[in-house]
């Protein structure tokens, strides 16, 4: 990498062709048949969707959406480009949407991981995820683990202790 900084702004439609092949990759994907060329449209089109893309000088180095509902639970889908990998970037896109969360209310983020991607396991265990419902690794039939995270969870910091 150049020592050019590197930014996190608003998705645009102009991003999809460099993001959607990191969308193809495990664990990803893309909606099937006729809804699959509009979902970059369907990202800036829905108010519930936060889109951010990572910027390296003129080029796109990772995505960030947060997909939420109206209980106030996101989806969390993070990819960072394939050169661009295990340098950082996943942490200031995760640090973008988490900023982002707590702007829009939201009280938990989930993550959808294959269950042999072990360096998306423990980036978001790093990140103060959970397994859902307290399962342990290799306790998953279904090939993908979720993990939640509440938005204002503390980032493993112990707790305050309060006296009374």
């Amino acid at each position: 990498m150049t020592n050019q900084p590197i930014h996190v702004r608003p998705f645009c439609l102009a991003d999809a062709g460099e993001v959607e092949p990191w969308l193809q990759g495990p664990g990803l994907s893309l909606p099937p048949g006729a809804a699959r060329q509009q979902w970059p449209h369907r990202l800036l089109a829905d108010a519930r969707i936060v889109a951010r893309v990572a910027v390296h000088g003129a080029r796109l180095v990772g995505f960030v959406r947060l997909d939420s509902g109206p209980d106030r639970v996101a989806d969390l889908t993070l990819v960072v480009s394939p050169e661009y990998r295990r340098r950082g970037l996943g942490r200031l896109l995760f640090d973008a949407a988490l900023v982002s969360a707590r702007q829009l209310g939201l009280r938990q983020l989930v993550a959808s991981v294959d269950t042999g991607n072990a360096v998306a396991i423990d980036f978001f265990v790093d990140r103060g995820f959970v397994f859902e419902d307290g399962a342990a690794v290799g306790a998953c039939t279904s090939g993908r683990y979720l993990l939640t995270r509440i938005v204002h969870a503390g980032d493993h910091r112990e707790p305050l202790e309060i006296e009374a």
